[in-house]
């Protein structure tokens, strides 16, 4: 599927099954469980790999300035999460492993170590020491990228570095099925943020304000 495909059923799969019960962990865990959806594709080796690889980052640099920005404007409290639960030598150590393991998939035919169980814990547990609360969204990202990309016709080798990979070969990656999945879940996405407890909240405060 496409980059966008993935970025888009990240997000609406993260926000279905973690549930964000604050405006940090919303804004945080949306961003996430995008991030997560379409990381495993920096492994890509077609010709075009350059630009993709480039739309990935700047999606995931999207993602990021979208966090930033929020709890600068909005005060929404995710720095403050992420120091309570952290420290600098842990930042380091995690992100620095985190892009290490992204930089050897990097380096991986395509769909096989980054679209692999090996890949989702491996990533997943450094992303537990650089933030903890946002594994659930991350790693929940990361699944819906393996499971979408498994209905195309290329193997994914799931079980790197054993085995020879698994495709239902059902759609294209590109094909009207990549359209559908990209359009459900935006709607999705939107509808979920909508109904959120967080969003639910703030709303019901902002109404009471308004009608003192």
């Amino acid at each position: 599927m496409l980059g966008k495909t993935h970025f888009s059923v990240g997000m609406a799969t993260g926000l279905m099954l973690c549930r964000p019960q604050s405006i940090a962990m919303l804004v945080a865990g949306t961003a996430i469980a995008g991030f997560g959806g379409i990381i495993s594709d920096i492994d890509v080796g077609t010709s075009d790999a350059h630009n993709k690889v480039e739309r990935i980052i700047g999606l995931a640099v999207f993602s990021i300035l979208g966090v930033v920005t929020a709890d600068a404007i909005f005060h929404v409290g995710i720095y403050n999460r992420l120091t309570a639960d952290s420290n600098i030598l842990r930042l380091i150590i995690g992100i620095s492993a985190f892009l290490g393991i992204c930089a050897f998939g990097m380096k991986q035919p395509h769909r096989s170590f980054m679209h692999s169980l090996s890949a989702l814990f491996s990533l997943s547990f450094f992303v537990y020491i650089i933030f903890p609360d946002i594994v659930p969204y991350f790693f929940v990202g990361f699944i819906s990228h393996i499971v979408i990309d498994v209905l195309n016709g290329k193997r994914e080798k799931i079980f790197w570095p054993v085995g020879k990979g698994f495709a239902l070969h059902l759609c294209v990656a590109d094909g009207p099925v990549n359209k559908l999945l990209f359009h459900i879940s935006n709607i999705a996405t939107t509808l979920l943020i909508l109904t959120s407890r967080p969003v639910q909240t703030t709303a019901m405060n902002i109404f009471r304000i308004i009608h003192r």
